[in-house]
């Protein structure tokens, strides 16, 4: 395997830029995912990498090698789509040993490497069927069989699991996680859905409108969001945000809104004016007596918890995430409390984290 360097990399589609000044190092052996929503870059990212697109500006390393200029075919990488794109007249071995046929592998090499992957995935009771007697989890795994026999530098994924059920696509995530760690694959991942980049990367790279929003490990992309966008995206239900003013007050600072004043951690030079505060709903506390109040509009429960949605006296919406036994009724009004090391503060007019 081998690490994979994006430099300055970006791509132009007439007066639309898909991808602006992307910078980003996947070490050899990791496993990065590319997430965003629609538009924001990521598939076009995976595709310039893989050679599928000609960048404007910048350069791509896979290992030491510049590829930039290197043809797809040239580039030692293999790429698993979201439609598996399996030859239907042929069979699963035919379909995993067809890349190695071009290259001119020979019979035995190419036999044992299917063999070893068919292994690797379970697949090989499969072996002599075609993809229209498989299970969409079976065509997927064929689909990885057919990338993990060419022995590729680097693994490309584009949203591979978007065609699977909930259930499938949950064991699914196991597997490619377990399989990435079992065979060392350095994977550059690209999906929308923020749980498949939460539990399965060990790096995250939140991308919006071309650019690189933050690349950190999960648990740090979401307990410290780089910015608003970040911050917002990342993380169900959504976070909280209330708008309001940040000041410094004895010393400290003091985020205020019409509704409620909290001391808040804001670091040594706090920008002071307009800027909001977002907490995740996980922090966002039921009490007897919290800094304001909220009527609960609907309640669901969703097995060992429950997310009460819930309206301000300005019409805020705010989610709490709380135990399933917590009594609450709907148009019932109950106190908030937001503890002021759990909090967020990015400014107004640039979205940019303020403080720790």
């Amino acid at each position: 395997m081998a690490h994979v360097s994006l430099r300055d990399l970006t791509k132009a589609f007439e007066d639309t830029v898909a991808v602006a000044d992307l910078n980003l190092d996947v070490a050899d052996g990791e496993f990065v995912v590319l997430v965003g929503p629609s538009g924001s870059g990521k598939t076009t990212a995976l595709r310039l990498v893989a050679g599928l697109e000609r960048p404007t500006h910048g350069s791509i390393f896979i290992g030491e090698r510049d590829v930039t200029d290197v043809p797809p075919k040239d580039r030692d990488i293999a790429m698993v789509f979201q439609n598996y794109a399996l030859y239907p007249h042929m069979t699963v071995y035919e379909n995993m040993a067809f890349g190695l046929q071009v290259r001119r592998f020979s019979k035995s090499e190419i036999g044992a490497r299917v063999k070893e992957a068919a292994e690797i995935l379970g697949i090989g009771p499969l072996l002599r069927r075609k993809p229209s007697q498989l299970s969409g989890g079976q065509r997927q795994r064929t689909a990885l069989g057919r990338a993990i026999v060419r022995h590729p530098q680097a693994f490309l994924f584009d949203e591979p699991l978007s065609n699977l059920d909930a259930s499938l696509r949950v064991e699914m995530r196991a597997e490619l996680s377990q399989l990435q760690r079992r065979l060392g694959a350095t994977i550059l991942y690209v999906t929308h859905d923020q749980v498949e980049a939460m539990t399965m990367g060990q790096r995250i790279a939140v991308m919006n409108d071309g650019r690189l929003q933050q690349f950190a490990e999960p648990l740090e992309v979401y307990r410290r969001p780089a910015n608003l966008f970040v911050a917002s995206f990342i993380g169900s239900p959504a976070i909280n945000l209330f708008e309001g003013e940040l000041g410094v007050r004895d010393g400290g600072c003091v985020f205020g809104t019409g509704s409620f004043e909290l001391n808040v951690p804001c670091g040594t030079t706090p920008p002071a004016g307009p800027a909001m505060l977002g907490v995740r709903p996980e922090d966002l506390r039921i009490t007897d007596h919290g800094s304001f109040s909220a009527v609960v509009h609907v309640i669901e429960p969703v097995g060992s918890e429950m997310y009460i949605h819930l309206a301000t006296g300005d019409e805020r919406r705010v989610v709490a995430r709380a135990p399933a036994d917590t009594q609450v009724r709907v148009d019932e009004r109950v106190g908030l409390e937001i503890p002021p090391d759990k909090v967020h503060l990015f400014r107004s007019d640039t979205g940019e984290r303020i403080g720790p």
